[in-house]
């Protein structure tokens, strides 16, 4: 079962994690269950890491979307490590630091691998994810002093998102990818501009709506594809853009900006949309993890 944990886990892992913190002002109960169940599939990807080190390299350097994608790994690790912050402090500064350095190398890594040798047909939104994704943790940085460093983050996530948009871009109009494995990797569109807007919210608030409201309306089609582990690409897109959206209304309130209530509707239903389908997704790996041990 170990051996044959997709490396898009790591998705289902962040997803679940980020949606913990986003319903934490609403259940406590429900974060600590997100929480469990983010670090107990963390502890399962990364005992194939441990155990199966030459697979997991083979399979992160032949594919520029698992290579890309396993930076949720980190995404998800720095994101739990703000769970348990209160409670051990200095631990969980020091692996969010272990977390943060290992995305940087996972960048640099990446660069080498697929981008100074790029590829048009190797470009996907999941580049958005090794490069952009870093930005959790300016998103963090907050909870553990480390403001200023945050904000390094912030300006390289945002810089390399701006020139993203126009290559990805660019190959989805060009090359449209046709196979059906890949095609829900157009969810992670919807992340970017949310995730810097959540690290840096001052702008951009509307062009991450529209660009939420494109992604939900290619749901319908892409939910009737059969299960494929690049599902977890539906997870944490979804719960970043409510993220954004809840930090942008806590921000205009504190400046004393009167908003209408269709601002706090849109959140809630953002909020709904993001549990649906970070429930649904988790549900289907569960049910492939059941397959897994059956088979073995």
């Amino acid at each position: 079962m170990i051996k044959n944990i997709p490396i898009p886990t790591a998705g289902v892992m962040l997803g679940l994690a980020a949606l913990g913190n986003l319903l934490a002002p609403y259940s406590i109960i429900v974060k600590i269950i997100c929480g469990i169940l983010s670090a107990l599939l963390g502890a399962l990807l990364f005992a194939k890491i441990i155990k199966y080190p030459k697979l997991v390299h083979a399979d992160l350097k032949g594919n520029p979307v698992l290579g890309s994608v396993f930076a949720t790994f980190f995404m998800a690790t720095m994101q739990l490590c703000t769970y348990v912050a209160p409670v051990l402090p200095v631990l969980s500064k020091a692996v969010w630091c272990l977390a943060v350095a290992a995305h940087i190398i996972l960048i640099i890594w990446f660069s080498k691998n697929f981008v100074m040798n790029l590829e048009m047909k190797n470009v996907f939104p999941t580049y958005f994810i090794a490069y952009v994704g870093i930005v959790v943790g300016a998103v963090t940085s907050p909870v553990f002093n480390c403001i200023q460093l945050g904000i390094y983050i912030f300006y390289f996530g945002f810089a390399a998102y701006m020139l993203l948009l126009l290559l990805v871009t660019y190959r989805y109009i060009k090359m449209p990818p046709q196979e059906a494995a890949v095609k829900p990797l157009i969810c992670i569109y919807t992340a970017p501009m949310s995730l810097s807007l959540a690290g840096y919210f001052a702008v951009m608030q509307i062009c991450a709506q529209l660009l939420f409201f494109f992604i939900l309306s290619l749901m319908p089609k892409l939910l009737r594809l059969p299960f494929y582990p690049s599902y977890a690409a539906f997870t944490f897109p979804f719960v970043i853009t409510a993220i954004a959206l809840k930090q942008s209304l806590a921000y205009y309130a504190s400046m004393g900006v009167l908003l209408h209530d269709f601002f706090y509707c849109l959140y809630v239903f953002e909020a709904i949309c993001a549990t649906c389908i970070v429930v649904y997704v988790t549900i289907h790996y569960l049910n492939f993890f059941r397959k897994q041990l059956q088979i073995a």
